[in-house]
C-alpha cells in the first residue's frame, strides 16, 4: 500500500485493478488473471481464516475465507 500511494496518492474510495501472470513450466503454459478491488476508508479490520499454508493449482478453484470487521473510532 505504500507504494500504491507513493504512485497515485491515497487510494481510498477507488477501485484497483490487478493483473496477474504465472508460468507453468512444466506443462509449458502461461496463465494471466485479473481482479478488481475497491478500497474503503481506515477502520476495516481484515483476517484470513484457515490454514495459513494455501496450495494454488491451474484450473482449480481457490477459495479463501475472510473475517471482515469494522472499528469504530
Amino acid at each position: 500500500m505504500d507504494e500504491i500511494r507513493e504512485l497515485w496518492g491515497d487510494p481510498a474510495g477507488k477501485d484497483l485493478y490487478f493483473l496477474g501472470t504465472m508460468t507453468d513450466y512444466y506443462y509449458l503454459e502461461t496463465l494471466t488473471g485479473t481482479a478488481v478491488t475497491h478500497v474503503v476508508k481506515d477502520g476495516i479490520k481484515l483476517k484470513i481464516l484457515g490454514r495459513e499454508i494455501r496450495t494454488f493449482k491451474p484450473g482449480v478453484p481457490f477459495n479463501i475465507q475472510v473475517n471482515i470487521t469494522r472499528m469504530y473510532l
